[in-house]
């Protein structure tokens, strides 16, 4: 089996989404030296997707990762997806596989787009083979290779190769929590007055210089 993963993160190689997909590509590869696995970097090839065309072209299969982006998906991986209207005739019988992941614990922050995702290959005459869905993973590539989800990726890897197929009981378990139960919803917002869970977005906002400006409303009447 050919496999060719589009990373759709704007990080590029600094991308928790090209470190997810890392550990699904080992668990392809651990199946069988014959199976073939490539990434492509999307983000590098924004101003022109045609010389990645063909790459698509030669493939079995293809995997599309991206992160959530305001509750869809980044603006250039849009732009690749109608890049490839023209290939809709060389895109029958291929496979598009998804893999989208997002900071939000809950994974039903996800489900809008995976939607939408179940209807494209459709449309570009391809076949929908399943999505990956994952929240909580903003920090993914800081984890270590023992952590339980990556452990999991790299079975539903392995599995693919063999089956052709994404196991649904690992989709599922990739998934929880899909929702945070409520016991912990009200200790969170507990917490939440002691500005725990704005410290990171802080720092960032200092370093960009916006912290003072972070309640502007520019667009209020």
């Amino acid at each position: 089996m050919r496999l060719v993963i589009f990373n759709g993160s704007p990080r590029g190689l600094k991308s928790n989404s090209l470190t997810i997909m890392k550990h699904f590509q080992e668990g392809i590869q651990s199946s069988s030296s014959e199976n073939e696995a490539e990434t492509v970097n999307l983000i590098e090839y924004q101003k022109d997707y045609s010389p990645i065309h063909e790459r698509l072209i030669k493939a079995d299969n293809a995997l599309f990762a991206f992160p959530l982006y305001v509750d869809s998906m980044p603006g250039f991986v849009m732009g690749f997806f109608e890049s490839l209207l023209v290939l809709k005739d060389s895109l029958k019988g291929k496979i598009f596989l998804f893999s989208i992941q997002c900071g939000f614990p809950e994974t039903i922050n996800l489900r809008a787009v995976e939607k939408l995702l179940e209807r494209l290959p459709g449309k570009l005459g391809a076949t929908y083979g399943g999505c990956i869905c994952r929240g909580g993973m903003e920090g993914a590539r800081y984890m270590p290779e023992d952590y339980p989800a990556f452990q999991k990726y790299r079975e539903l890897g392995k599995i693919y190769a063999e089956t052709g197929k994404l196991d649904p009981e690992i989709l599922v378990e990739l998934a929880k929590p899909e929702r945070i139960p409520k016991p912990m919803m009200l200790i969170a917002r507990m917490l939440n007055f002691t500005g725990i869970f704005n410290g990171y977005w802080n720092r960032q906002l200092k370093a960009n210089g916006s912290y003072n400006r972070r309640f502007a409303r520019p667009y209020k009447p």
